[in-house]
């Protein structure tokens, strides 16, 4: 991450005449020191100084600018000049008062602002829209700034680009002036609609004062800053992402790919009727295959020229005298639950022949660019995010194919290793950690291997080019390429660049030129954004298919939201616990930051998790607050978009599809690992039934203490006092009398963001004997699965109680039609997610979702946020 605290003027580095000098004891760690900048000042305006006197140096503040207003958060620099040079002026080390960070110059030049090196050469231009903001502001006498750049994250930035210019780096603007003019300067950045937020690196010494920052009534003399969701998101940032949304809802609304396809019969190995959606989805792929694609969408656009044929692209306008071929594969982006799977197995079928012939041909092959060096293969790869999947694929299989394919399943510790096997096979399935580790053993048959096809499903788990997840996948080789994602963009169009590098659609196979002609135009100003979204639209409607659930008339979604209100006891100790956070806050405000214990996410969680639990919740107390409570919140807060890195091999992987299970059972063990480690380490006793371990990591550690058995238990939850042994909860009251209702007609899933909430519920349950399973994070994979097809199929179990973390990751849950959303989520999309479980193809009854909102809390106010971000939710990112 790039910072860059801009103040002032334009910064005139060589004209020093308003800089003021001090004695060095004078100096305060925010000065700039002649040592590390030599050019600020030459020797015409170097002062006499008194031998016995420490040396003169300048100070770039005065004590009207010791306020810090904020910073406008990731604006867009487009660098300048050669990679070589900028990476050699990084190498010269930190030039900043910060450990890590580079400290840069700024300056207005033929009316940009540009971010210069200290030697004064220029290092990038600032997007369009934040220049002119920052233009209105450096007008002002009294406002300063300051650039600080991450080195890291520069280096990381140009090393995904062959070229600086390609390479766009994200900057934060901090605004240093004084409080007089704070309001203005607030006023003349909102204007552009630029907004400002807290810093996470500012001058020592100065104080925060945001003239956008809305506060707490209730807090009248601190510099709380109220934000309405953990995330952290702020006026800017919605404003960002409600227009980023709108322009990618226009997109979508007006491909036309999906409306000019045939219906194409599935092969007779299928024993599954294809859905007419999914018979245009066959002819799709099969364009993308082997041709021919309707001209329409070609990007090689025939033209005349001096009498001969050529060649322009759509997007670059390059020119060529020769028709470049356009087939090897694409992206299937239909929303989630529209069964792009059986798409694919529909795929498989229809072209084994033609893998065959493939498979058998070297000379043809050799065509596609294949290493001469690979063994051909007749073989589908597939490629999946969980252990979980891989069973989901496996059950498509049974459920859609006649049995004639030779199906290997590339994962576990029993996994097949023979070549010739894995080679004389039809689909192949594995996971992308299981070819991550694989590769980093330097031990992968995988790799050894041509493909007639790869297809990543969850594609965009590869959406980051710079994880190893992506470099893994992208070096297998293979004659087509297929990404299958319900959410193509989620919050950058980068998303879908990298989906495009994957499956080789050049010249857009290269970040930088996705980069050149689609991202960074877009973010420079309405009318580049317009022509950016055109060519996005082009490549998409060539190279994407995308429809909406709309296609499948699924039987309608009805929504219900039960407003609560607390008994006397709940309200009376919600309010005093409100008091208490109040009070702390308050005491505390000085100290307040992203790391501070007395922050506003721990005041709210403790309301929200007060919602649920009623009086049955101890009294807050700061020292035995709960960090499973917090983490857990957390994890749903980020969302299904955050990724964390496993504890063990390092892999990347998306936080709600990680397994905590090792973090639940001890308060000393942190660690998460994957499922891979996971799948490594699980093992069954003499009965066959599944026995958690200790955390892998951990265990070398413990072997030498005393053993603390824990147990996992589905039924009882945990007896360690969390709770009164007596209380009443009046959203769990509400909860089993809805769950009573038409409990033998139909199957309900419970949904809540806690464990601990799960707990609670799991004795309502018992206490009305309702029959239930149980999955949270502590539940291990092949116990979960068993839960899920008991649930499916058996009528004993009515109820599934679920983490909404768990269940908003790789299930299908068409079984049931009652879903019941515990608490709101400060991030909807979670909730939407899970929900989306049950309401997929194959659903056959109308889905009821319940959610519950306690009257005059925190949950009615997280509620009337969400109706703003369900909007949002509603575009089609999946």
């Amino acid at each position: 991450m790039v910072a860059l605290n801009l103040s002032g003027t334009t910064l005139k580095w060589k004209m020093l005449h308003s800089v003021k000098f001090r004695r060095a004891s004078n100096y305060g760690p925010h000065m700039i020191y002649p040592q590390t900048h030599p050019h600020l000042v030459s020797s015409r305006h170097k002062p006499t100084l008194p031998r016995s006197a420490p040396p003169w140096k300048p100070l770039l503040t005065t004590p009207w600018n010791n306020y810090a207003m904020g910073w406008i958060y990731r604006a867009a620099v487009k660098l300048v000049g050669t990679m070589l040079d900028v990476d050699a002026k990084l190498n010269i080390g930190d030039k900043s008062q910060f450990p890590g960070y580079y400290s840069f110059g700024i300056k207005k030049s033929s009316g940009q602002v540009l971010l210069i090196f200290p030697d004064g050469t220029d290092f990038g231009v600032l997007n369009t829209h934040i220049a002119k903001a920052v233009e209105d502001v450096m007008e002002r006498p009294s406002v300063r700034f300051e650039a600080l750049a991450r080195i890291t994250m520069l280096r990381e930035t140009i090393g995904r680009a062959t070229r600086a210019s390609d390479a766009v780096a994200r900057v934060n603007i901090n605004v240093y002036g004084s409080r007089d003019n704070s309001k203005d300067v607030g006023c003349r950045l909102s204007a552009h609609k630029v907004y400002l937020q807290r810093p996470e690196q500012q001058r020592p010494g100065s104080i925060y004062d945001n003239p956008h920052v809305l506060k707490l009534p209730e807090i009248q003399n601190s510099s709380l800053e109220y934000r309405l969701d953990d995330t952290k998101d702020t006026v800017s940032r919605s404003d960002r992402t409600d227009n980023f949304g709108k322009t990618i809802s226009d997109l979508y609304a007006s491909l036309k790919r999906g409306t000019r396809l045939k219906r194409v019969e599935g092969d007779n190995r299928l024993k599954t009727v294809l859905l007419p959606h999914q018979q245009e989805a066959l002819d799709f792929m099969t364009q993308r295959e082997t041709g021919p694609i309707p001209p329409e969408f070609c990007l090689w656009k025939p033209f005349e020229s001096d009498g001969q044929q050529w060649y322009r692209h759509a997007v670059t306008n390059a020119k060529s005298r020769i028709q470049h071929p356009e087939t090897g594969g694409g992206i299937l982006a239909d929303e989630m639950g529209m069964g792009k799977s059986l798409s694919i197995l529909s795929l498989v079928t229809k072209t084994l022949e033609d893998a065959h012939n493939w498979a058998a041909n070297r000379s043809a092959s050799s065509t596609d660019g294949i290493n001469s060096e690979k063994r051909l293969s007749r073989a589908t790869l597939v490629v999946v995010s969980s252990a979980l999947l891989i069973n989901g694929w496996l059950k498509e299989m049974e459920l859609h194919l006649n049995g004639t394919l030779k199906t290997v399943k590339y994962h576990g510790q029993k996994r097949e290793t023979q070549i010739d096997v894995i080679e004389d096979s039809d689909i192949v399935i594995t996971t992308y950690h299981t070819l991550a580790a694989d590769v980093a053993a330097k031990n992968s048959p995988l790799n050894e291997i041509a493909w007639f096809r790869v297809v990543l499903d969850e594609a965009h788990i590869i959406r980051r080019q710079a994880t190893t997840l992506y470099r893994t996948v992208y070096e297998l080789s293979a004659k087509s390429r297929w990404c299958l994602t319900g959410t193509p963009i989620q919050n950058r169009l980068e998303d879908i660049g990298a989906l495009f590098a994957f499956i080789r659609a050049r010249p857009f196979d290269s970040m930088s030129t996705f980069r050149r002609y689609i991202a960074i135009p877009f973010d420079e100003s309405d009318e580049r954004r317009a022509i950016a979204s055109r060519r996005l639209g082009s490549l998409i409607d060539s190279l994407c298919l995308r429809r909406t659930k709309d296609l499948l008339h699924l039987p309608e979604r009805q929504e219900r939201t039960r407003t609560l209100v607390f008994s006397k006891e709940e309200r009376d100790q919600y309010e005093q616990t409100k008091r208490i956070m109040i009070r702390a806050i308050r005491q505390r405000a000085g100290e307040f930051d992203r790391k501070s214990m007395f922050g506003m996410f721990q005041a709210q969680l403790q309301l929200r998790i007060l919602c649920n639990h009623g009086s049955f919740q101890h009294s807050f107390s700061w020292a035995k607050r709960s960090l499973l409570n917090e983490r857990e919140d957390m994890l749903c807060s980020v969302g299904r978009n955050g990724e964390i890195n496993c504890s063990s091999c390092r892999q990347s992987m998306p936080i709600l599809g990680s397994n905590n299970v090792y973090r639940t059972y001890a308060k000393d063990c942190a660690h998460i690992l994957c499922s891979e480690c996971l799948d490594e380490n699980e093992k069954e006793d003499e009965e066959g039934r599944d026995e958690p371990l200790k955390c892998p990591l951990c265990f070398p550690i413990a072997a030498s203490l005393p053993e603390t058995k824990v147990e996992y238990s589905n039924k009882e939850g945990r007896h360690d006092n969390y709770f009164r042994a007596e209380g009443h909860s009046t959203k769990m009251m509400a909860l089993i009398n809805d769950v009573k209702e038409n409990l033998r007609e139909s199957k309900s899933i419970i949904f809540s963001c806690w464990t601990r909430t799960l707990d609670l519920i799991a004795m309502y349950l018992q206490r009305n004997y309702i029959p239930y399973e149980r999955i949270d994070g502590e539940c291990p994979l092949p116990r979960r699965q068993k839960i899920l097809d008991d649930f499916a199929k058996s009528l004993k179990t009515p109820v599934l109680i679920m983490t909404t973390g768990t269940g908003a990751f790789g299930l299908n849950l068409t079984s049931a039609n009652r879903v019941f959303i515990v608490e709101p989520q400060w991030n909807p999309s979670v909730e939407n997610q899970a929900i989306a479980r049950a309401l997929r193809l194959g659903q056959g009854k109308s889905v009821l979702v319940t959610r519950y909102v306690i009257e005059r809390t925190v949950e009615q106010e997280m509620r009337s946020q969400q109706d703003r971000k369900l909007k949002i939710a509603e575009i089609g990112w999946g």
